[in-house]
């Protein structure tokens, strides 16, 4: 049995725990390369929420001048274009369409918006009655009792 001496066990290198410089570097260039990949995709996420949000204001804004033509404050036969006074910076184009029925008609609007370079559209498209046409409650007529007994009905 060879006997070791003291000297020979401090000769030989001891490992030492933790990372080499290499290791390190790599893991930087893993963590900087995620992060550029989650502030990218942050950018894209604020793009489509302002888009979206656009989007819903558009639809709204669309919706209320369609209610106008419902309403005969603007007449279904008519094209119209201008900006809304509660958002100046959309404007809008309403267009009739042919009637496809008697005093019906197809009403298009389309309202549109520029901001940052991007352009904003909503398009809506509804069948509206000629309200010239609608009766009103003053004008109706009081069914007589004749009119009661109706087919169908319960007698």
């Amino acid at each position: 049995m060879i006997a070791q001496s003291p000297t020979d066990r401090r000769a030989r290198p001891q490992t030492r725990a933790g990372l080499s410089l290499l290791e390190v570097l790599v893991a930087l260039a893993i963590f900087l390369m995620s992060l550029a990949a989650i502030a990218s995709l942050v950018d894209f996420g604020a793009e489509r929420a302002q888009a979206a949000s656009m989007t819903t204001l558009g639809t709204r804004l669309a919706q209320s001048k369609l209610a106008e033509v419902e309403a005969g404050l603007i007449p279904p036969s008519s094209a119209e274009s201008g900006s809304f006074d509660d958002e100046p910076d959309w404007t809008y184009r309403l267009e009739p369409g042919a009637a496809l029925a008697a005093n019906t008609y197809p009403v298009t609007v389309t309202v549109r918006r520029e901001m940052g370079g991007r352009k904003y559209e909503v398009v809506l498209t509804q069948v509206v009655f000629d309200p010239a046409f609608m009766g009103n409650a003053a004008a109706a007529v009081k069914p007589t009792a004749d009119s009661a007994t109706t087919p169908g009905a319960a007698k």
